[in-house]
């Protein structure tokens, strides 16, 4: 995300006099975000244009932010205008402050995610402005624990959106599905027009795999596979892994331990989201992605593996583990290939059959790409997201007072 983009304001002490809730000084900032206009004025960006302003909560110490900030630049150029509130819990206070922002800024709805749902709700009780909130990562788990509190947080709450199925199975388990008309899924997705598709020109016998390098990633097991291949087919298969992590002398030593050094490769690399370029360059020249998860990273944030949607987009042939949110985006044997986890022979049988077969890896590329434009399009899925904030902040709009 660069500079560029963003319009970063300050704590509300050191505003010019006279703007809103100028009381004093205040070490909890205003994050305003707005994507480049390229000096045209936002009317005339073919968006439709929401009225009432929403914010959003975050926990300043949280961890993945990036995903967030990415989906609130893709709301503000959906035409809403998004306020981001940092909330820093050393801080007292938090609720109060930002329900003077919330009336001074006319904002009419606040969206954060479940970590920060108790501020929203308190800042409701302040102001009668709604909130919603979405599930990410293992707060969904860890608020599990006490599902009283769990259940009153999404009875309050206008709406509540999971990043997968299996997320929002899981909240209503806990919840009960009397609420389940307000529970929503709503996929991440990615920027298509970031990543055009092209099937032809990748070296062959070649895989990759992106990710954490931790053991939840399941790179043991694709070691393992490779090695199995070696030991059965005549042309070399090699495989680069990208990324960093807690394990990665254990996998170095595993290497070493099969004899492999000079097929696989160990590079690190980002492997969020919104790769850099040079790693886009590196995914367009295997032929095969192989992301054997014995069960989702907590980068994933719960939900749909960026890096995944972003293989399928430009091309490249996933194989993958049926665990979780994967079984949600890959049809196996149609737009990916499926195994369990955890089986290194299954995994390089599935390797062997795609690696052998120029016309299967195409196909399968071409429906990919496909599914990958139908249910995960990032443009899509903010609007449909901004849709629901903009109809919750409208209703709240009949409601609102101001703070006393």
């Amino acid at each position: 995300m660069s500079a560029s983009k963003l319009h970063v304001g300050v704590p509300y002490g050191r505003r010019r006099p006279g703007s809103p809730a100028s009381t004093g000084p205040d070490p909890r900032g205003i994050l305003r975000l707005a994507p480049e206009s390229s000096g045209r004025p936002p009317e005339k960006r073919g968006k439709a244009r929401y009225s009432a302003p929403v914010g959003y909560v975050l926990d300043r110490g949280a961890e993945q932010l990036k995903p967030v900030l990415d989906e609130i630049l893709e709301l503000e150029r959906c035409g809403l205008d998004v306020h981001v509130f940092f909330v820093d819990r050393t801080v007292p206070g938090h609720a109060r402050w930002i329900a003077r922002e919330v009336t001074a800024r006319r904002i009419r709805h606040l969206h954060g995610h479940l970590a920060t749902a108790d501020v929203a709700r308190h800042v409701k009780r302040l102001t009668h402005v709604g909130y919603s909130f979405t599930i990410v990562g293992g707060s969904l788990h860890e608020f599990g624990r006490d599902a009283s509190a769990l259940r009153e947080h999404v009875r309050e709450a206008d709406f509540v959106v999971t990043p997968s199925n299996v997320s929002r199975h899981r909240l209503l388990s806990v919840t009960g599905h009397a609420v389940a008309p307000h529970v929503y899924r709503i996929y991440r997705g990615v920027d298509v027009e970031r990543f055009p598709f092209s099937a032809d020109g990748r070296d062959a016998n070649s895989v990759l795999a992106v990710g954490p390098l931790v053991q939840s990633s399941g790179f043991e097991d694709l070691i393992d596979a490779i090695g199995i291949l070696r030991d059965r087919r005549p042309e070399p298969v090699r495989l680069t892994i990208v990324g960093a992590g807690p394990s990665v002398q254990k996998l170095k030593a595993r290497i070493v331990s099969r004899r492999l050094d000079d097929r696989v490769a160990l590079l690190g690399g980002d492997s969020e989201s919104g790769l850099a370029s040079p790693l886009s360059t590196v995914m367009r020249s295997h032929c095969l992605m192989a992301l054997p998860y014995r069960r989702l990273p907590a980068s994933c944030s719960g939900g749909v593996p960026g890096v995944l949607l972003e293989a399928m987009a430009m091309g490249l042939p996933v194989l993958s583990t049926s665990i979780d949110a994967i079984s949600e985006v890959i049809e196996d044997g149609w737009t990916g290939r499926l195994i369990a986890p955890r089986q290194p022979q299954w995994l390089a049988g599935a390797l062997e059959t795609l690696l052998d077969n120029v016309r299967l890896r195409v196909r399968t590329a071409t429906y990919a790409r496909q599914e990958v434009e139908r249910s995960f399009d990032q443009i899509r899925n903010a609007s449909e997201l901004a849709r629901l904030l903009s109809n919750a902040a409208a209703e709240t709009h009949r409601c609102a007072r101001e703070v006393v």
